[in-house]
């Protein structure tokens, strides 16, 4: 069943993500194979098309958006509630809802 999580950053946390960064991409691997797409929010303004995943770059990151294949929302609560930037104290909202696919069509 696809979920979304949509976590929005607490005003200055640039610093902290980059902190994490490390950590937080570490972490994700495990559940790559669970992950339908995903990728981060960010200021207005960024170079999108030049960006780099690094320390510098992730500091204009500021939320991210993940839809995930698992069997149930207990699954994805439980990605959400130990990634390292949840236990760091990143995120300001955070959504997390059964998905339903729509466009492209299936």
């Amino acid at each position: 069943m696809l979920f979304v999580i949509a976590r929005r950053d607490k005003p200055g946390m640039g610093g902290k993500r980059a902190e994490l960064l490390t950590a937080h991409a570490e972490y994700q691997k495990a559940f790559m194979p669970v992950i339908t797409f995903g990728g981060g929010l960010v200021e207005d303004g960024t170079d999108v098309d030049n960006f780099v995943y690094g320390e510098e770059g992730i500091r204009q990151v500021t939320g991210n958006v993940l839809v995930l294949d698992v069997p149930d929302r207990a699954a994805a609560e439980a990605m959400h509630a130990n990634d390292p930037y949840t236990l760091g104290g990143v995120f300001e909202t955070v959504i997390i809802e059964p998905f339903l696919q729509r466009v492209p069509p299936l």
